[in-house]
Parts: C-alpha cells; sequence; structure tokens
C-alpha cells in the first residue's frame, strides 16, 4: 500500500477520507514515498509516541547518523539526554506568569478584532492568528517580537522545509531560514531581555547540566514550535467553528469552554504526524518492524479512529475523555501545546464578544504541506451578509 499522498490536491482539502480508508485497509503499511511504515489507528500511534526504548525520537539510537548532541533538542533527544533539557525548560514555562500571558493574548485578539471590525473581510490567519501567537510566544520568553510578516515568512520556509523528503526544492530555502532566525536569535543574547523562560533557563542551565549551546537550540525549537504550532492550531480551530453553525455560540457556556478547545484540537490537527526510528525489531498490529526502520504516526487519522472515538467525523463540544494526539503524547507532545490552548480560549473568548458574528467570506487557501495542515489564507468578515433579492 503505498498510495498516501499528502501533497495530493484533495487530500490537502481534505485528508480525513484519505485516512478513513487508510485505517480500513491498511492500517500499518510501508510507503516506497516516506521510506517508512505508517500506522494509522490510534492505539498503534500512542504506542509509538509512548514507547520510547522501543521507537526513538534520537534516531541515532537505531544507527542512523545525526548531529552531535549539542545540535540536537527535546524532540530529538530520548532518555538519558533528554532528561535535564526537558526538566529544566519544564520547571522555567511552569515559572512563568501563564494567566498573564493569557490576558494579554485576550487584550491583543480583542485590539485586533477592533481593528477588523469595519473591514469587508481579512485574513484570520496573517492578520489574527499570527501577530497574536507571535506576541504571545515572545512574552513567553521574555524578548522583543520581531515584525510579525518578516517572521512569518521565516517560519514558513522553516514549516515547509520539514517536507524536504516529499520536496526537497523547499530544503534549501528552509537552511537560509533557519540562518537568519539563528541571526534574530544571536541578538537576544546581548540585548536587554525582560523577565521570561529564555533569562531563566539561562541562569539555570550550568546547575542543571545542560550546556548554553543546548539552551540556545531548544529555545529556537520553542520559539518556532509555539509561534507555527499555534498559528496552525487557532486557523483550524476558527475554520471548524465557522463551518459549524452553531458551534460558536455554544462555546459561550463556560462549562464547554475546556472540552470544546480539546475538541476543536482533535476535529482539525495542525501536525499530521512524527516520525520514530525503531531500536530493536518489533511487531505493530502483526506487521515486523526491523532495527532502523522509520515508523510515522499519522495523528490526522489517529484522531478520527472510531475505534477511540465515537462519531469521530462529528465535532463534538462535550466529548470526554478527550486522548487526542493532535499535539503529540508523552514526553516529546509539542512544546508549543501550551500556548495554542491558550490563544484559542482567547479567540473563542473574543469571537463572542465581537458586534457581530464571524462568518467566512470565501473559501480557505492552502499551500500543500505534508507535516503541518491548516489554512494559510483564511477570509473572515464580521459584516452581515447581502439580503437576498
Amino acid at each position: 500500500m503505498s498510495d498516501y499522498d499528502p501533497l495530493d490536491a484533495a487530500t490537502v482539502a481534505d485528508p480525513y477520507p484519505v485516512y478513513e480508508r487508510l485505517r480500513k485497509n491498511a492500517p500499518v503499511f510501508w510507503s516506497e514515498r516516506f521510506g517508512s511504515w505508517i500506522v494509522t489507528r490510534h492505539s498503534d500511534c500512542h504506542r509509538v509516541l509512548s514507547e520510547v526504548d522501543v521507537f526513538a525520537s534520537d534516531w541515532r539510537r537505531a544507527g542512523h547518523e545525526a548531529p552531535p548532541t549539542a545540535a540536537l533538542s527535546m524532540q530529538e533527544l530520548d532518555p538519558p539526554d533528554h532528561t535535564p533539557v526537558r526538566r529544566l525548560f519544564t520547571t522555567a514555562l511552569r515559572d512563568q506568569d501563564l494567566d498573564a500571558i493569557a490576558a494579554f493574548a485576550v487584550r491583543d485578539t480583542a485590539a485586533v478584532f477592533e481593528q477588523l471590525a469595519d473591514t469587508p473581510s481579512f485574513d484570520f490567519t496573517a492578520e489574527v492568528a499570527r501577530p497574536v501567537a507571535l506576541q504571545a510566544v515572545c512574552r513567553l520568553l521574555g524578548v522583543e517580537p520581531p515584525p510579525v510578516a518578516a517572521f512569518a515568512e521565516l517560519s514558513d520556509a522553516l514549516v515547509r522545509g520539514m517536507d524536504a523528503g516529499l520536496l526537497p526544492e523547499v530544503l534549501e530555502p528552509a537552511m537560509a531560514a533557519r540562518g537568519r532566525i539563528n541571526a534574530l536569535m544571536a541578538e537576544w543574547f546581548t540585548a536587554h531581555r525582560r523577565p521570561g523562560l529564555l533569562t531563566q533557563v539561562l541562569h539555570g542551565a550550568g546547575a542543571a547540566g545542560v550546556t548554553e549551546d543546548a539552551v540556545w537550540n531548544n529555545v529556537r525549537v520553542l520559539f518556532l514550535a509555539g509561534f507555527s504550532t499555534t498559528v496552525g492550531a487557532a486557523a483550524n480551530a476558527v475554520l471548524a467553528l465557522l463551518e459549524h453553525p452553531g458551534a460558536l455560540e455554544r462555546l459561550r457556556d463556560p462549562a464547554l469552554l475546556d472540552s470544546g478547545v480539546e475538541e476543536l484540537l482533535r476535529y482539525d490537527g495542525p501536525v499530521q504526524g512524527t516520525t520514530r526510528a525503531c531500536v530493536e525489531t518489533t511487531r505493530i498490529d502483526g506487521v515486523t518492524v526491523e532495527r532502523g526502520q522509520l515508523v510515522l504516526a499519522l495523528f490526522g487519522a489517529a484522531n478520527r479512529d472510531p475505534e477511540r472515538f465515537a462519531a469521530p467525523d462529528e465535532l463534538l463540544l462535550d466529548r470526554h475523555p478527550n486522548r487526542h494526539l493532535s499535539l503529540g503524547w508523552g514526553p516529546h507532545a509539542c512544546s508549543g501545546a501550551l500556548l495554542a490552548r491558550i490563544i484559542i480560549r482567547a479567540l473563542v473568548q473574543e469571537l463572542l464578544a465581537a458586534p457581530a458574528p464571524p462568518r467566512l467570506a470565501a473559501p480557505p487557501v492552502r499551500v500543500p504541506r505534508a507535516t503541518l495542515r491548516y489554512p494559510d489564507r483564511l477570509p473572515v468578515t464580521f459584516q452581515n451578509a447581502e439580503p437576498e433579492r
């Protein structure tokens, strides 16, 4: 079974029928296109994410070549190398004033909506999600935000670079963008920094046994994930609300907000999957996976698995339990997960406070990507529809 093409136009527009077919007909299959096994059921994807002894984020453990440890991030390391870095960053994250960051996100969203209220239509992704997400991640780190449009261009190049195995031509622009982002971060090293996560992890790195190079590499990953994943999650969530009449209004009920945010993440999560390397020969659903082979866990397919979720293709804002995999699972869960949840809550709050209900002004536009899926242009309006004549 090798007909899964995430860049096919129909799959870019709506991958979920493809995921359904794969779960039914080939839940575990070898893809020549990806050079890996692909797993599509929730139970198998959860296992790949959870069993670190068998499925490695650090591919060196499975015999692959990789950069030196200092060049790897938390997302590319496994215990014990992973443990001190994760502990340092997790502690610093918990020490930040997350309530204040959430309050600022609400304020920023309200200010943007006020500016856009009288415009015929606006691009939600570019004009709302990106500036609000960038302000939030920079407040978390304690750094000055770069210009939104220029940084979004660099981030998009890096995100497309994740698909270099399918589209080799995106690798060079991604490497150039990485160099420019590294230069931006070098300015943070000497610039006056506000209190925040960056200052705290730099201060505590020595005692934690973490090198300064490792700190900066992980800060880069957190900065980019906090931005790109949050933008994707926010755009997907708002599109889902606009495509389901009455869903946004239901979220006026405070009792539904937490479960509603999780359901929006499950229903159309931004990250479509992640790849691990098999450390020791094992079996997945009756299929033998040899040491050194790669395994791609398709989150998007797992999150619509009827064996885990009742009515998986429906948006059920009171769904419970909801153990979706949209932002990963376990020790390598997405470092942007917290900000994504904060921003979605802020958006829901301010969309409900808008003087008129939002609606789609035109169909969304998507750039073909395999790893991160969200509308690159999402035309929205607060204007009432023209009355029929």
